[in-house]
């Protein structure tokens, strides 16, 4: 029946309607239309997913010709697949450059196989590789050398238990000695912020701490609001527990992005929020000297900061109350 209808039609209108995998069961299975499902058709179906999750720019594949089938066919169904991770991995990919962990080259890095694994190993921190190595069959993985992590699946999580409202089996909860993350591409932007963020040239300082109080409602309000919306920052969460997934009162942690993974932006802000204090780190270079408002030195990130404290009630105590550190 299928080869009763035109070829262009098929091209135009059918093809465009399938998944990637449905598209390669019509050339393994249908011998009129085998032909019409190309290396060629599979880049226009990445080059769109790459348009579609504002990825353009930050990864690619290799384009050299000629083009393996197989290799394209990995790339498309990945890009396709993993629609839902995406947009925490191109934050991530735009905040990994500001930081230098990309190659030296620059973006796009070139996709060579799920998600992370795709590029992770393209990565370094001070010479070394950000591969993810897993390390046994249990979930556990290590990164750079660093202590092992393991992903928690959902049946260990108690009852009630916070992070697992809204679990994502593709972006799980991660375990990493005590500490617990609510997703995998959380775990990987808080090891960006905090670990990897001091490779050659990434400049990221200190610059703000406020003692805000663990007691004072506004604290507990950034803290924990779920209405920071993607406008104003990106929030990364994360909790000690001391390895006790049934803890009662665990101590939350929490670093809300304000610059560095919307297109074109060249410098990386943050707030880190833990035990009653606020502090910002960017990697602005000061555009004055100390003697100056930090808000003339730091422009970018102050502006940041305090679009996201203003409707928080907490912009004057941080901004111009805090204490002037970097």
């Amino acid at each position: 029946m299928s080869d009763l209808v035109p070829d262009d039609l098929w091209r135009r209108r059918i093809l465009p309607s399938l998944l990637v995998h449905e598209a390669v069961c019509v050339r393994a299975t249908c011998r009129p239309k085998a032909a019409l499902v190309t290396a060629a058709l599979l880049v226009e179906r990445i080059d769109g997913s790459l348009a579609r999750h504002s990825l353009t720019g930050l990864i690619d594949i290799d384009r050299t010709a000629p083009l393996p089938f197989t290799y394209v066919l990995r790339a498309a169904y990945v890009l396709e697949q993993g629609s839902n991770e995406w947009p925490g991995m191109r934050r991530f990919i735009r905040l990994a450059a500001i930081y230098r962990l990309t190659p030296a080259n620059g973006l796009p890095l070139v996709l060579s196989s799920a998600i992370y694994r795709l590029f992770g190993h393209r990565l370094t921190d001070a010479g070394n590789s950000l591969a993810l190595q897993q390390i046994d069959d249990n979930g556990r993985y290590r990164i750079a050398g660093g202590w092992p992590f393991r992903v928690v699946p959902l049946g260990e999580l108690p009852g009630g238990h916070g992070y697992a409202e809204g679990y994502k089996r593709t972006d799980p909860v991660i375990r990493w000695p005590a500490l617990l993350f609510p997703s995998f591409s959380t775990f990987l932007l808080e090891r960006v912020l905090v670990r990897w963020c001091y490779g050659k040239g990434a400049g990221q300082r200190k610059v703000l701490r406020a003692v805000i109080g663990r007691d004072d409602a506004r604290y507990g309000r950034v803290l924990l609001t779920d209405s920071i919306t993607e406008g104003l920052g990106i929030v990364a969460d994360f909790r000690y527990d001391g390895g006790n997934l049934n803890d009662a009162n665990p101590i939350v942690f929490r670093s809300v992005i304000v610059s560095g993974w919307r297109p074109n932006e060249t410098i990386a802000a943050h707030l880190w929020l833990g035990s009653g204090y606020i502090y910002l780190f960017t990697t602005e270079a000061p555009v004055a000297d100390r003697s100056q408002p930090l808000a003339d030195r730091f422009p970018v990130s102050v502006g940041a900061a305090r679009r996201l404290l203003r409707p928080l009630g907490l912009e004057s105590d941080v901004i111009d109350r805090g204490t002037v550190v970097g």
